[in-house]
């Protein structure tokens, strides 16, 4: 088997898109016609790749495949050959899981780009129609939630069919020009200034340093990035940054002194800021700077600061849980674990015998660790420290 026209990718093309115009460039009806004939030619050449690719255009990229990634490798590669196309150059195009986490939030990569799973669009993809009128392809960026106006040409994306008001996918109409019911698409609304200043972030060489702030305001706002209004309340509340963070901390201290039930040094840290630090870890960005958590250990060196130790406890002498403790200290929970042992941080309860302090377990003082942060200088890169040798 061998394809008589050898598509060439584009650098910054989807992987859909690419094997959907190999698929037209070759006389084939759409994707789905030629995925039934690579299936059997795959499974000819490696009984293990039989249905390493999928019949549907939006399940074909890599991070979709979990534990057979590598069987989609393999398969991608042995397509490339039929093309004559550099493999890697193929595999450029595809998004794959990444061991970097955004806290508790999966993360895929593409080339030098990691992302935010939550970030890739599942359900549709809009375009511009001015981009495809000159390339026919599909970029990348037109994959990403919050990319809803065209950098290039400064207009909003097509999202919805005029005809059938349905959300527009080309996986599904598996056209570039076309929705899903036959109507031509057209370009109609009106150019969004937030939405324009997020896609020229998201093209751009930095796109690395918004992408978890997206993710992390998206959680503590609890908004879709999908919604319209998303990306101008983005742009608003980080044009005031950090005043509005800050003024958000101050309300949650004030209420805590307002409320207050029991004594600071008995109250969890959690019951007035909630998971204000475990969700400060989604802004990190793939090289580790976030300036979300530096923005929170800052205000909490301000409060202790101005809240020094007394004969009686105040809102500095809050307990934090040992992954808390971790986060601001820049660190891993088995380190915690060690500073205690070696007396750098006392515990607000004493520990039974072998006892094994669990990552939830509030029992560290918010003044001494963050006391503690600022005795060691940040290192760049920014690498998990290591407070205490290893046994």
């Amino acid at each position: 088997m061998h394809f008589l026209v050898q598509t060439k990718p584009y650098p910054d093309e989807a992987l859909e898109s690419y094997l959907l115009r190999l698929a037209r460039d070759n006389s084939y009806d759409g994707y789905s016609e030629l995925a039934d004939i690579l299936w059997q030619w795959l499974a000819e050449q490696d009984h293990e790749l039989e249905g390493a690719l999928p019949l549907e255009l939006s399940k074909v990229d890599v991070y979709h495949a979990r534990q057979a990634s590598s069987f989609r490798i393999r398969a991608l590669k042995l397509v490339a050959q039929l093309v004559d196309v550099n493999a890697g150059d193929i595999l450029a195009l595809a998004w794959r899981r990444s061991n970097f986490k955004f806290g508790n939030l999966a993360a895929v990569s593409r080339n030098e780009l990691t992302i935010p799973l939550e970030l890739l669009s599942t359900d549709n993809i809009p375009v511009c129609i001015e981009c495809l009128s000159e390339s026919s392809y599909i970029p990348f960026h037109w994959h990403l939630k919050p990319y809803k106006t065209c950098h290039k040409h400064k207009t909003q994306l097509t999202t919805h069919c005029d005809e059938c008001h349905e959300l527009i996918d080309y996986r599904a109409s598996e056209a570039f020009l076309e929705c899903d019911c036959g109507c031509k698409l057209t370009s109609s609304e009106q150019l969004n200034d937030a939405d324009f200043k997020i896609a020229f972030a998201l093209a751009s060489s930095n796109s690395h340093k918004i992408v978890g702030l997206i993710s992390w305001f998206a959680k503590i706002k609890q908004f879709d990035v999908s919604d319209a209004d998303f990306n101008c309340a983005f742009v608003d509340y980080f044009s005031t940054w950090p005043d509005g963070f800050n003024a958000e901390l101050d309300l949650l201290t004030n209420n805590a002194r307002l409320k207050q039930l029991n004594p600071f040094n008995k109250t969890k840290f959690n019951s007035v800021y909630g998971d204000l630090i475990r969700d400060g870890q989604i802004a990190a960005t793939s090289n580790r700077k976030n300036k979300v958590l530096d923005e929170i250990i800052n205000y909490f060196v301000e409060l202790v600061d101005s809240n020094p130790k007394g004969k009686h406890p105040n809102i500095a002498d809050l307990l934090l849980c040992t992954f808390d403790a971790a986060v601001l200290l820049n660190t891993t929970t088995e380190q915690v674990y060690r500073l205690h042992q070696e007396g750098f941080l006392n515990c607000a309860y004493p520990q039974k015998k072998h006892e094994q302090l669990r990552a939830d377990s509030h029992v560290f003082y918010l003044r001494q660790v963050i006391e503690l942060q600022q005795a060691f200088a940040a290192e760049k890169p920014q690498t998990k420290k290591q407070f205490i040798a290893p046994w």
